[in-house]
This record gives structure tokens, C-alpha cells and sequence, in this order.
């Protein structure tokens, strides 16, 4: 399908990716004030409520988004296994 040189391309692509998504779950996570404005916006209904309800939203919605970036990572550890096991085949050869 494709030769070792596009194996090993995308092979560090997925490793990248790996570490990257990582790193921006773990920001995520810790609720980084840069990553303020990669939140989803607020509902119409959110404006009303009070400010201690708002905080509470904005910590489910880092938190979403923290989790949603370790499952891409997860995703990209897949790709990467196999990714290597089309590497090792093709040593083989």
C-alpha cells in the first residue's frame, strides 16, 4: 500500500500527535487560562445564572475538554501500533 519512507512519515506524525494531545489534556486539565477561549461557548440559559453556577460550567467544560484530547491521544496510540507493525513487515521483507 505505501513504502517504508511514508511508514516512518506518519509513524512520527502519529508519535507527535501522541504527545501533543497529551500535553494539551494535561493544560486542559489544569485549567490553563491561555486555553480560555478553545472552551465551547456558554448556552443563552448560562448568561442568567449565577456566577458560582458559570465557574461550575467552565470546570465540567475544561474537563470535557481534557478528556476529549486523551481520547485522541488514545486514538493515536492506535494508529501508531499500527503503524509499527506495518514497519516491522516491512523490514521483513
Amino acid at each position: 500500500m505505501f513504502g517504508p519512507f511514508c511508514t516512518g512519515i506518519f509513524l512520527f506524525l502519529a508519535l507527535w500527535g501522541t504527545v501533543f494531545m497529551a500535553v494539551l489534556g494535561g493544560l486542559f486539565y489544569n485549567q490553563s487560562v491561555g486555553l480560555f477561549e478553545d472552551l465551547p461557548k456558554e448556552g443563552k440559559s448560562m448568561e442568567s445564572k449565577p456566577w458560582k453556577d458559570r465557574v461550575n460550567n467552565f470546570d465540567n467544560l475544561y474537563q470535557q475538554n481534557a478528556y476529549n484530547c486523551w481520547i485522541a491521544c488514545g486514538v493515536y496510540i492506535g494508529i501508531a501500533v499500527l503503524l509499527s507493525l506495518r514497519a516491522c513487515c516491512l523490514a521483513k521483507r
